[in-house]
């Protein structure tokens, strides 16, 4: 799938979308920096569109919902819906002017935004509760949305290094309750850690990794090693729903090589590389893990689906497969 933006798509929108470049460049270099900023987002909206594309939850669901909601395409090729899908985010999405912070995480909250049938998908709404450690008044605060958790990757070698013997699970309880809320009562203004609510687990659960630093490779890797391909939700939330399916395996991740995207997913019981145009077998997670090391590769934000789901859909590809032997 070759879904990379040219130049002659993008140089009608320079002028209109970045305007600030025109003031502090000369033309020539005011469109190349425009055209390298382009290409770069184009890249990811591509490797975000290839990730999600890995997701049972988006194949069984929320591809039919787009197909129902999206008009129809002006695109040559309506034949691929994953070109089709690319062509209506990059023309209808507000894409942002510059490559600062983590631009995957951006992006993927305006493509759910974007049509809001999704959202509940990938939503995590959580409620912060406590008995105040002064006053000992039952706490509640209003819910907090989100999509996942958002992670400095920095954090994660900071913490292992202090707590070895701390799993990927309690790394990311210990950065999620760090911030404390203090007590409404009146006259009482206690400051308490407080625990995080859900009553209804995601379909997919994603945590993006904010790579503050220029990570040498050997960073990039002891970051990555911290991760779990397998995680329960209810190690970082309390859940008091009624499922007894809360475990989530990773699907696939959007990650960083140079100034492109590409997309790194799980299946056929191999990870697998996407870039633009080619596909490239790693093997199994180890191999992933070197990959990262020897190319620079930064993962910046991972799908993790739902478990139950996610064995559905292997047991359905499996059947398919079986079929078409026969």
């Amino acid at each position: 799938m070759d879904m990379e933006p040219s130049n002659d798509q993008e140089v009608e929108e320079i002028d209109e979308t970045y305007p600030d470049y025109a003031d502090s460049e000369t033309e020539d270099e005011a469109e190349e920096s425009i055209s390298n900023i382009k290409a770069t987002i184009g890249s990811a909206i591509a490797m975000i569109i290839k990730s999600l594309w890995k997701l049972g939850a988006f194949l069984s669901d929320l591809l039919q919902d787009y197909v129902r909601e999206v008009p129809e395409s002006d695109s040559e090729d309506e034949t691929d819906p994953q070109n089709f899908f690319y062509d209506y985010l990059l023309n209808d999405l507000n894409l942002p002017h510059s490559l600062e912070g983590n631009v995957t995480r951006d992006l993927f909250a305006k493509i759910v935004e974007h049509i809001p049938r999704w959202n509940s998908h990938f939503e995590v709404y959580s409620v912060a509760k406590k008995i105040c450690n002064r006053c000992k008044m039952n706490l509640e605060y209003p819910f907090a949305h989100s999509y996942g958790l958002n992670i400095v990757a920095d954090s994660l070698r900071v913490l292992k290094a202090a707590f070895m013997d701390f799993t990927f699970e309690t790394i990311l309880k210990v950065i999620r309750i760090h911030s404390k809320m203090l007590c409404n009562k009146e006259g009482c203004g206690k400051q308490n850690y407080v625990d995080s609510v859900i009553l209804k687990l995601p379909s997919v659960f994603t945590i993006a990794l904010e790579w503050e630093n220029n990570e040498t490779g050997e960073e990039i890797f002891e970051t990555a090693s911290i991760l779990e391909t397998e995680i329960d939700i209810t190690a970082m939330y309390k859940y008091e729903g009624d499922s007894t399916f809360t475990k989530y395996r990773l699907a696939s991740m959007v990650c960083l090589c140079g100034d492109r995207y590409n997309c790194v997913a799980y299946e056929r019981n191999r990870w697998v590389r996407y870039l633009s145009s080619e596909t490239e077998v790693i093997g199994d997670w180890d191999d992933v893990l070197s990959m990262f090391r020897n190319l620079n590769i930064r993962p910046e934000i991972l799908f993790y689906e739902n478990a139950m789901q996610r064995d559905h859909m292997f047991i359905a590809q499996g059947s398919e497969e079986s079929e078409e032997e026969e």
